[in-house]
């Protein structure tokens, strides 16, 4: 019997648990220090509203019960491995012992030391404690709002540190919940301002300029207020200094313009990029371990002519599929294949009902692209929701019992 350990419940460690679940003559023990997956896609839509907390989240210990019998979930903090003897060390509890691993831990957001107080006084959103933070924030403001006569001609300010393209996505989707908000209660009270600061030219660096184009419009049709081309250099509790000179204030900051891998992946006595993420082969492995992969935003990914592919959930995904059909093909003595990961297309939420999705080939804008992307995610969490029913269901049988 064959242990894989996989480290994770992101995109990439559940896709890899996908492929092998139900093999025989392998069994699958999936680590996380959450007990859920939380679904990164749909976090902004929480944090403007638009979907309940439950639709964020989706349990792991139901979701491994629903898999197959040759799943199990273990909710515990790794804070270590020991290469040589595959074994991953806990926080509390035994270790764990491994034929093959895969690093699957994720991302955090990347606060620059060299912003003066970037991380005392802004918040990522990567976490489901973040984008809660800022939904909560949210929240109260426009209470206050209703409740409070002194309150109610207020203006308030949200910064958004970074234009890709989460800082995007989040700036048009707090921008539109707002807007319809003060339409629908007809508030007599001064209007969130959202401050989107990219260091470039323009937002969406990399994209194409339709995208580009049509992506800052819509912002500006929203009311987001656009500063581009000078880098926060200072952040004080209600003010970020731009290198041009420029103060904005603020009541709430996100900083979206960065990730660094996760600390346990940091601390691993492995090779490192610049950001902390554990540089791969081809094959997805951890060069020396040949049983050892990393995958998503654990992992420096690369596409086969060696340009490195963004963080993204789809790259998470595939770099998961592949490190599993790797440790298969290792078990069973066929060659390993190159992992060849691409980008096959992007969907961008604006705010309401409207989106863009570039393929690469073609582009769609508008109600279309919402649609278009609505329908990507529920082809990704309906089949997981189902499962995690279904280990539901398992689950409480062997309590009964």
């Amino acid at each position: 019997m064959h242990h894989v350990v996989i480290i994770g419940g992101g995109y990439g460690g559940l896709k890899a648990l996908g492929v092998l679940s139900g093999k025989k003559g392998i069994k699958v023990t999936l680590v996380d220090h959450h007990p859920y997956h939380f679904l990164q896609t749909e976090g902004y839509d929480l944090i403007a509203g638009k979907v309940p907390f439950d639709s964020t989240i989706i349990g792991l210990r139901s979701l491994c019960a629903g898999f197959a019998d040759n799943v199990e979930f273990l909710h515990a903090a790794a804070k270590d491995v020991d290469f040589d003897e595959k074994k991953v060390l806990f926080e509390e509890g035994e270790p764990l012992s491994y034929d093959y691993l895969i690093i699957a831990a994720g991302a955090v957001t990347r606060f620059f030391e060299s912003i003066e107080g970037l991380r005392n006084y802004s918040y990522g959103v990567k976490s489901l404690r973040g984008a809660l933070k800022l939904k909560e924030f949210f929240e109260q403001e426009l209470y206050k709002r209703l409740e409070s006569t002194s309150h109610a001609k207020e203006c308030y300010s949200i910064l958004i540190g970074g234009a890709g393209l989460s800082g995007v996505e989040i700036a048009a989707e707090m921008q539109a919940y707002f807007n319809r908000y003060y339409r629908s209660n007809a508030l007599a009270c001064g209007k969130l301002r959202i401050h989107l600061v990219s260091g470039d030219e323009t937002i969406l660096k990399g994209l194409h300029p339709s995208v580009v184009k049509a992506a800052t419009k819509r912002l500006q049709d929203l009311g987001v207020v656009l500063h581009r081309g000078s880098h926060i250099v200072k952040v004080k509790e209600k003010a970020a200094m731009l290198e041009n000179g420029e103060s904005i204030p603020f009541d709430f900051m996100i900083f979206t313009g960065g990730i660094t891998a996760a600390p346990f992946v940091k601390a691993l006595k492995a090779e490192h990029n610049r950001i902390g993420q554990l540089v791969v082969n081809s094959f997805l492995q951890i060069p020396g371990y040949e049983e050892v992969y990393a995958v998503g935003d654990a992992a420096d990914l690369k596409d086969t002519a060696g340009r490195r592919v963004p963080p993204t959930a789809q790259t998470a995904e595939q770099s998961g599929v592949d490190a599993a059909e790797n440790i298969l093909a290792h078990i069973e003595k066929r060659q390993l294949f190159v992992s060849d990961i691409k980008i096959k297309g992007l969907a961008i939420a604006l705010g309401g009902t409207y989106a863009i999705i570039d393929s690469g080939r073609f582009r769609i804008y508008g109600f279309a692209a919402y649609v278009g992307k609505k329908a990507i995610e529920k082809l990704y969490k309906l089949p997981l929701r189902l499962k995690a029913r279904e280990g539901f269901k398992r689950l409480r049988v062997c309590t009964k019992k």
